[in-house]
């Protein structure tokens, strides 16, 4: 300001060109047009199921040891691009024997060949949580933790609960805070002194509560919740969609059907994203072969904030995936494919069924219309 009023003192015949120009010579130099931003990708997958033909499919007879690292090796270039590629985790790890449905209990190679894949945080409550019971409990967060991967929804007591939710995240100047919830465990008490996060309102109230006091850019849910195999979620899914974003969650991510379900992306005045509920995602992998329980997706975005801390979601897309099971000298594989990379390779299935049996989940998959979000 000084130097627009000393600079019309000295050339006042100019007076009035330059009140004309100097609302521009302004707005060039606005605080908005100087912002920097930050930004990191997320992607959201749905259920890690190990029933138990993966089990043993997974099992090498010569060393007696487990590899699932073939499951993944269509995946990593998608992971690679990741910051934090989150899924639901619903199995116990590591008590011997492993088993299937009913009550889950993997080998620990299935998180050695999670993490070498790119996935770095999961999600622990789920129906599955206590089918091991406390040990069961206990020795999947040890597995979690000697290999680094962050984890929350499971914890071995009170003080963990109480002092690690919400998760934390943070990369390249961005925190979420990150809460997990369970519908239930199948009816199986939760063991003392071991905690699972239920979907309880007056819980998740607090707990929004404190991640709102570690002032977080971004707030998000992912709740294990609705009805198995629906295709479209359920009246109380809605209801707590609902809940959790009025106090203050701005995305809100779904497991559990083992279904694909709707995605509802709303956008402010601005056309910018203001709330976004995915509210079932699929099974990731599983040995459910039954259509549309043998597809999922994975949803990709990147939240971006600007210096003065407004927070955005970009880039929003699906990616779906079928699990591809084939048989070779009688064992069984498991293959996670990315659709659109298979659609114009028929050739490269054991048989023209499988091929068919994919392209009737992408018929599905293409029928939410998710590609209009």
């Amino acid at each position: 300001m000084p130097f627009y009023v000393i600079y019309i003192y000295i050339y006042p015949v100019k007076k009035i060109f330059l009140l004309w120009i100097f609302p521009f010579f302004i707005w060039a130099q606005s605080p908005v047009d100087t912002l920097t931003s930050s930004k990191i990708t997320l992607v959201f997958g749905g259920d890690i199921m190990c029933h138990g033909p993966q089990i043993r499919a997974a099992y090498n007879d010569s060393l007696n040891t487990y590899d699932f690292h073939e499951n993944y090796v269509f995946l990593h270039n998608i992971f690679s691009h990741a910051d934090f590629t989150i899924l639901n985790l619903e199995t116990t790890i590591g008590l011997k024997p492993y088993s299937g449905y009913p009550q889950f209990s993997a080998p620990p190679e299935l998180l050695t060949a999670a993490k070498s894949a790119g996935i770095n945080v999961l999600m622990t409550a789920n129906n599955h949580s206590c089918d091991k019971g406390r040990k069961g409990i206990v020795s999947t967060l040890n597995f979690l933790d000697n290999l680094e991967l962050k984890h929350t929804g499971t914890f071995r007591n009170k003080k963990e609960a109480d002092s690690l939710v919400p998760l934390i995240l943070e990369k390249n100047g961005i925190k979420i805070a990150l809460v997990n919830y369970t519908y239930g465990t199948n009816g199986i008490p939760i063991p003392y002194p071991t905690r699972v996060n239920l979907i309880d309102t007056l819980k998740i109230k607090k707990d929004l509560a404190r991640a709102k006091v570690l002032n977080p850019d971004i707030i998000i849910a992912f709740l294990h919740w609705g009805i198995q195999y629906k295709n479209y979620p359920s009246k109380k899914q809605k209801q707590l969609a609902d809940f959790l974003h009025k106090n203050g969650v701005k995305i809100v991510i779904g497991s559990h059907p083992h279904v694909i379900q709707p995605i509802e992306l709303q956008r402010d005045s601005l056309n910018e994203t203001s709330k976004l509920t995915v509210f079932s995602l699929g099974n990731f992998i599983s040995n459910q072969r039954k259509f549309p329980r043998d597809g999922s997706i994975l949803v990709k975005f990147s939240i971006e904030k600007l210096s003065d801390r407004k927070i955005t979601i970009d880039n929003f897309e699906t990616i779906p995936l079928w699990v591809y099971k084939f048989f070779d000298k009688n064992k069984a594989h498991y293959l996670i494919l990315p659709v659109k990379d298979f659609i114009l390779q028929p050739d490269f299935f054991e048989q023209n069924t499988d091929y068919q049996k994919m392209m009737k989940f992408y018929k599905h998959y293409q029928s939410f219309k998710f590609d209009k979000l």
